[in-house]
């Protein structure tokens, strides 16, 4: 196996000169660095981590506690945002999949306090409230945050996407939007039907009595929920002109039940949702437009406030942007 001697013999250097480029000194010449470096990658050199952490009181390790992030294809993003950063920066994350309250989440606690972890980021697959974890270590919140508000936080601007998305349907000439949103009981519902109600009133429209709200949480099957609401709703004497869902998984069934009436999405009525599921909204034929939730930005905000040596944001919000596909038509007269 090969040592920082033998990179030294090898590099006909000094080992104090190895181990500053090892531990990325700035200091060190940069023809003497890449020279280093080279021999290091040649070799397949891999730092002794538990000797570093013997001389340091932290590693370079950062702990991604994943409560179903991992395992959701919604939000996975989060997880590849924290990597590249962490990558990027030359530190090391640790994933765990747990589950709160349970065995898995005090073991992932106590793995990352024996390799001396910098920080760790507690991630959920929704926006929610969650207790905080119960270690010393530096925490970051992404996708939840805690009832006392006092602890680095990265959210999705979820009443921003519902005032975004609701201002640009009625700038198209949209007058009749039905929200058919998710569970009161998530955040990020509450949120959004705040923005959609807000957009309406900059708009001078009440939109207060224009929300039907499902009983079901995300990733859940909506289709019980659709039925009940759509019939009556698309054949009224005033029909919605453009439906908001709370999810991209909810617009599916939207899609099936509007067929059955015999409507066309993008002809008849427009939808639209949020989450920009892959590879789900771009395969829906029409192809679905939605909000894009920016799961991949808010990973690499956490990584950035986990590994920064100034105090972070308390709450950061990350707003998020449309996707255009042809289930919401570029003008709609009023």
């Amino acid at each position: 196996m090969t040592t920082q001697r033998d990179i030294a013999r090898l590099a006909k250097t000094s080992l104090k000169t190895v181990s500053r480029v090892i531990n990325r000194d700035p200091l060190v010449n940069e023809a003497t660095r890449k020279r280093i470096q080279d021999i290091i990658d040649q070799t397949g050199y891999v730092p002794n981590e538990a000797a570093r952490m013997m001389r340091s009181q932290s590693s370079d390790i950062v702990g991604f506690l994943s409560e179903d992030v991992a395992t959701t294809s919604s939000s996975i993003d989060l997880v590849r945002g924290a990597q590249d950063v962490a990558h990027a920066m030359g530190k090391q994350m640790m994933l765990f999949n747990i589950r709160r309250g349970e065995a898995s989440e005090t073991e992932a606690l106590a793995q990352l306090a024996r390799f001396r972890a910098s920080a760790c980021i507690l991630a959920t697959s929704f926006h929610r409230e969650v207790p905080l974890p119960r270690t010393d270590m530096k925490t970051v919140l992404l996708n939840c945050y805690d009832a006392a508000g006092d602890t680095a936080t990265v959210l999705p601007d979820d009443r921003q996407l519902g005032y975004d998305l609701t201002t640009e349907l009625l700038r198209r000439g949209y007058r009749r939007p039905l929200f058919l949103n998710l569970a009161p009981k998530l955040a990020g519902a509450r949120l959004r039907a705040e923005g959609f109600i807000a957009a309406g009133q900059a708009a001078g429209l009440n939109l207060a009595d224009r929300i039907r709200t499902a009983s079901a949480g995300p990733d859940r099957d909506h289709t019980y929920f659709v039925d009940d609401i759509l019939p009556a709703e698309m054949t009224g004497s005033e029909p919605p002109d453009v439906l908001i869902c709370g999810q991209d998984l909810m617009a599916l069934p939207v899609y099936f039940a509007l067929v059955r009436l015999g409507l066309a999405v993008g002809r008849d009525v427009a939808v639209t949702s949020f989450d920009n599921l892959q590879p789900l909204a771009k395969l829906m034929q029409p192809g679905l437009t939605t909000m894009d939730l920016p799961y991949y930005d808010m990973g690499r905000i956490a990584m950035q406030q986990a590994l920064s040596e100034h105090d972070s944001p308390i709450r950061q919000l990350v707003q998020g942007q449309l996707v255009e596909r042809a289930s919401l038509p570029l003008r709609q007269s009023a």
